[in-house]
């Protein structure tokens, strides 16, 4: 029979230290429509707290997967916070099944639920046009945060109290000088709050960095919320390299986003694992080897190329590097 698993969440990412108020441990039980992002607002104070850095915690299975009478168990330990759901109807002496990225890609019907975070960010083949765009902040000046009011020109009907999304240009993607996709990020949220002689006024509500001018507005995009994926390992033999980055300043790590040049042309789909290989040049026999260098899982997925998050890493990852599939 098979083992139920208790899954171990370190937010090693986070650093957060508990306050002297903080018993050793909080236990929450598991409501009807509890999610793992309700959980992290209610104890982090923020969802967006709840990076999932499951390469380096390998007992987690399905974490989104989580049900009524289950217990979380809020602890500290060496200063961070410790996040451990067990199941309602686990078994007393079983034991959890560990499982390393590369055995979750073989196991049918294995996902995982990245952090919403990386849901901020959009990969398109084609320049975002939106439902209009930031004109500037009402009192002036072309930046504006979180409780301001902002000026927008729409080309879509808008209402008071209608909910909008602010995305902005983070960069272009190019293989060889040409352009094969565009990178945007979701910034912020706004409430309409007046419209007058074609001029919308919202109230922004939400903001991870700040909002300017000119940056796009959607009227119609689905809530942020964490990705959800079913994880593969695909059968190909076309190598790609990775085309830019994102996350770090010239290099990547862990949690960092990569660019590569392989898409569904290449029979890659959203949800599979790729290695990343370093060449390595041997002058003396005039040929090069590989070194593997960590995994990226892909997130979104265009005709010739993809959007990857890097889940492991042994070193520094570079535009450039090799990626091909996991050996």
């Amino acid at each position: 029979m098979k083992k139920i698993t208790p899954i171990m969440i370190g937010l090693i990412a986070l650093m957060f230290v508990f306050s002297s108020s903080w018993a050793e441990q909080k236990v929450h039980i598991v409501q009807e429509g509890d999610t793992l992002w309700d959980i992290s607002q209610m104890y982090l104070k923020t969802p967006w707290k709840w990076p999932l850095v499951w390469a380096n915690n390998q007992e987690i299975t399905n974490p989104h997967l989580i049900y009524p009478n289950d217990r979380v168990i809020i602890s500290r330990e060496n200063g961070k916070i410790k996040i451990t759901i067990v199941p309602a109807q686990e078994v007393a002496e079983s034991e959890p099944e560990v499982y390393s990225p590369q055995e979750i890609a073989k196991v049918k019907e294995k996902s995982i639920v990245v952090s919403p975070q990386v849901s901020t960010l959009i990969y398109s083949p084609t320049i975002l046009e939106g439902s209009g765009e930031v004109i500037g902040k009402q009192d002036g000046g072309s930046i504006a945060s979180v409780n301001d009011i902002i000026l927008l020109s729409m080309r879509t009907d808008v209402i008071p109290q209608q909910g909008l999304t602010i995305a902005a240009k983070v960069k272009e993607i190019k293989k060889n000088k040409t352009i094969v996709g565009y990178l945007y990020k979701i910034v912020a949220m706004a409430k309409v709050t007046d419209v007058q002689s074609g001029i919308t006024k919202a109230e922004l509500t939400y903001g991870n960095q700040e909002v300017e001018q000119g940056q796009i507005i959607f009227d119609d995009l689905a809530a942020i919320k964490p990705l959800s994926l079913d994880i593969s390992e695909p059968s190909f033999t076309a190598e790609g390299r990775i085309l830019a980055l994102h996350g770090g300043l010239t290099k990547a790590s862990e949690m960092d986003i990569v660019i590569i040049d392989l898409g569904k042309s290449n029979g890659i789909q959203d949800g599979a694992l790729l290695g990343i290989y370093k060449e390595i040049p041997v002058e003396e026999k005039k040929t090069s080897v590989r070194n593997y260098e960590g995994l990226a899982l892909v997130l979104q997925t265009l005709e010739t190329s993809a959007m990857g998050l890097v889940v492991d890493a042994d070193g520094p990852i570079e535009q450039g590097f090799i990626v091909a599939q996991p050996e």
